[in-house]
């Protein structure tokens, strides 16, 4: 009877671990967006860097038609004494706004480099905090499918909240990074500052999201481990941590849609930039 019991046991455990190994081979690299922004996936697509110098090319000939309109606007603010800007202050801006257009694509790949790197400290902080509680090293097969179901249990329909929004992060960034080139326009001109502002807030919220959702994610992972040792009330806390990862990107996106959220324009762009210079210098 006991060799029948074993045998069944024995059976469903190989059958659970074959699914479970199928689906993480079919959805484990989606789930991996969580904490990761390939670049193969984003700045370093040939299609996604193909549709960016389209629009390059783009902002680069509404920048010449702009550049003829304004000379056009100064010979007849001289002729006639109106107001116009100084050819002084007109020729930098447009130099600066033409090395930020054609440099948006390498600062594009910088900012999500730098927010993988972060993600990669959250991981490793995990994987630390794991060997501390587990003797020294990372779960083996049978503890990892025991956290697998809990997580389960735990998380709910949170999950496929989250490895969903992060499907959407990475298109939603591709679609933002094409049109950094004539975003970077748009902040030549006080009228369609405005609109460069959006942009810009929306892009940054964009990038960190994925930052701050794995940092939650983390969190809340920690506190579910150490549930053992902090009894219902860190179980709770597990509980909110990880069910709020889903919330974090309706919560950031009202810092890219407030209108008392203001970012910075061209010239406050260039005084942050001069000043870190200074600072690393």
């Amino acid at each position: 009877m006991n060799f029948v019991t074993q045998g069944i046991s024995e059976f469903f455990t190989i059958l659970i671990n074959n699914i479970l190994n199928g689906l993480n081979g079919a959805i484990g690299p989606i789930i991996a967006l969580i904490g990761n922004t390939p670049l193969n996936l984003t700045t370093g697509n040939a299609v996604v860097n193909g549709a960016w110098m389209t629009m390059v090319g783009v902002a680069d000939a509404f920048l010449g038609l702009y550049v003829i309109m304004k000379m056009i606007q100064m010979m007849h603010g001289e002729a006639t004494g109106t107001t116009h800007i100084p050819l002084g202050q007109f020729v930098p801006k447009v130099i600066l706004t033409v090395i930020l257009i054609h440099a948006s694509g390498f600062l594009g790949t910088q900012l999500l480099t730098i927010v993988n790197a972060l993600c990669e400290l959250v991981r490793a902080n995990v994987q630390d905090f794991i060997r501390q509680v587990n003797g020294g090293q990372l779960f083996n097969n049978n503890q990892g499918l025991g956290l697998s179901v809990v997580l389960a249990l735990v998380f709910g329909f949170s999950m496929v909240r989250v490895v969903i929004q992060a499907v959407k992060r990475v298109v939603f960034f591709n679609v933002l990074y094409v049109f950094s080139g004539p975003a970077f326009l748009m902040s030549l001109d006080v009228q369609t500052a405005p609109w460069f502002q959006f942009w810009l807030r929306t892009y940054l919220v964009t990038i960190l999201e994925q930052f701050f959702q794995f940092l939650t994610f983390g969190l809340g992972f920690q506190f579910l481990i150490a549930s053992k040792t902090t009894g219902f009330t860190g179980f709770v806390l597990a509980i909110a941590l990880l069910n709020l990862t889903a919330e974090i990107p309706s919560i950031m996106s009202r810092f890219a849609t407030s209108s008392g959220a203001n970012a910075p324009g061209l010239g406050s762009l260039v005084r942050g930039a001069v000043t870190a210079a200074a600072l690393f210098i």
